[in-house]
């Protein structure tokens, strides 16, 4: 099921890598993969995945979750896990 996609996305400078149809870095649970926030399909299939996680069904969730992976996610903060964490404990309603 898809909650957020590309057209769900507020910023556009984003680069669209395609990707083949396994690749963890826009399949399956997040995990310790490298996660690159510039990267149009990674941040797409992130928020996705963990709307799906967290039970989160509307897109201005998303919206928020992008916004703040896009500015505010320390340089040091580079696996998908870590992200998840980080989002955990910095979004708020």
């Amino acid at each position: 099921m898809i909650l957020f996609s590309r057209r769900n996305l507020h910023y556009t400078d984003y680069k669209w890598t395609a990707y083949i149809q396994n690749d963890p870095r826009v399949n399956g649970r997040p995990d310790h993969t490298v996660f690159n926030k510039n990267e149009g399909n990674e941040m797409v299939y992130l928020i996705n995945k963990l709307m799906m996680i967290w039970d989160y069904r509307f897109a201005n969730t998303g919206n928020k979750m992008e916004k703040l992976i896009h500015d505010k996610l320390p340089a040091e903060i580079s696996s998908q896990e870590e992200v998840q964490q980080w989002l955990k404990t910095n979004l708020k309603f």
